[in-house]
């Protein structure tokens, strides 16, 4: 008879808990990395009202993920319900009487690792579901600075953005620009690195073609209007792609300049691994092929062939033979439009 009682009481607390959509959603992939995912989530929790969710992706993490997370969220909002939702596993903390003033979480834990866009889309989904107006896509090796999250949703909703992005900046050298803001190119689309002439931090906003998946604000209708990330990509430049696709359509793109958010940059693959450079040109060839004319493409195959094979010969040259194949293997399965999880 107890045991029921618990149950309905848990129920009952569920229920009241998510019976009102939360205002921002936030979804954090996580593969093997579950020190910056905590920390991500804690410089979240130390600003963030409770009118916001926090959705961790489990990518199949290796590690220990998965058991280190469940115990932080067990310290951080007890106690924890699991559950099931599109056949993978859920768990979720629970109102204590705080979660006004403490976002809730919900951990997902992914059958397969579906790179960057699936397991985001994972969450993305559950997102949807929750009814969340605004959802974002956050870095787990992102610190979230003081304000940023409110004065990013209040950034878009005054500007009548349908997308938008916040300042970022590396997290070892706070005053070094990682992204402020990008432009659509032929050759490849390009990330701004500084302040633009005249704009300014007081400014509030500036218009931007695309935004960095790393920090992407988007509201629930433009999932509804142009679909998710793309899968076909592993990793990289699915965020620029997803921008094209809402400009093709109306959807309105903007950096909030005020909103601070700090990367650890290239914990998610590794800058100079074999695995980014074999992602990093794959992906270039094949969203360059979905956004382009066939002579237009044809035309960058040619010369992004050549560069690609100067950069396989620097890379021997500098005693990295496996920089080399991962390179040219990546320009080789773009062509192909293979997709690999791994590189190979």
């Amino acid at each position: 008879m107890a045991g029921s009682q618990n149950i309905n009481f848990l129920r009952d607390k569920v229920q009241k808990l998510f019976s009102q959509p939360p205002r921002l959603a936030i979804v954090i992939l996580n593969y093997n990395g579950y020190k910056d995912t905590i920390a991500c989530i804690e410089s979240i929790c130390s600003g963030a009202p409770g009118s916001y969710v926090v959705i961790v992706v489990d990518n199949l993490s290796l590690d220990d993920s998965v058991a280190e997370l469940k115990r932080w969220m067990q310290n951080y909002l007890p106690p924890l319900t699991a559950s099931s939702w599109g056949g993978m596993l859920k768990t979720c903390t629970m109102n204590d009487g705080q979660a006004s003033a403490r976002p809730g979480i919900t951990l997902l834990e992914a059958r397969n690792n579906s790179g960057f866009s699936g397991g985001n889309n994972l969450g993305i989904r559950y997102a949807l579901e929750l009814g969340a107006p605004w959802i974002l896509l956050l870095n787990n090796d992102t610190i979230v600075g003081c304000d940023a999250l409110e004065r990013l949703v209040k950034g878009a909703e005054g500007a009548g953005a349908h997308l938008a992005g916040g300042a970022v900046y590396e997290y070892a050298d706070p005053s070094k620009a990682w992204y402020l803001g990008g432009k659509f190119r032929w050759w490849g689309d390009k990330d701004l690195k500084y302040m633009r002439k005249g704009a300014t931090e007081a400014q509030g906003t500036i218009e931007t073609d695309w935004i960095t998946g790393c920090c992407m604000l988007v509201r629930r209708e433009v999932f509804e209007r142009i679909g998710l990330l793309d899968e076909n990509s592993f990793i990289y430049c699915e965020d620029a792609d997803f921008c094209r696709r809402a400009a093709r359509v109306g959807f309105r793109r903007i950096l909030v300049l005020g909103s601070k958010i700090y990367h650890k940059v290239g914990r998610s693959a590794g800058v100079g691994s074999a695995l980014a450079h074999y992602h990093f040109t794959r992906s270039r060839v094949y969203f360059h092929g979905k956004h382009y004319s066939l002579p237009a493409h044809a035309s960058f195959l040619f010369m992004f062939s050549l560069s690609r094979c100067l950069k396989g010969c620097r890379c021997l040259l500098q005693g990295r033979p496996d920089l080399a194949k991962a390179t040219l293997r990546g320009l080789w399965d773009g062509m192909l439009g293979k997709v690999k999880a791994s590189c190979p």
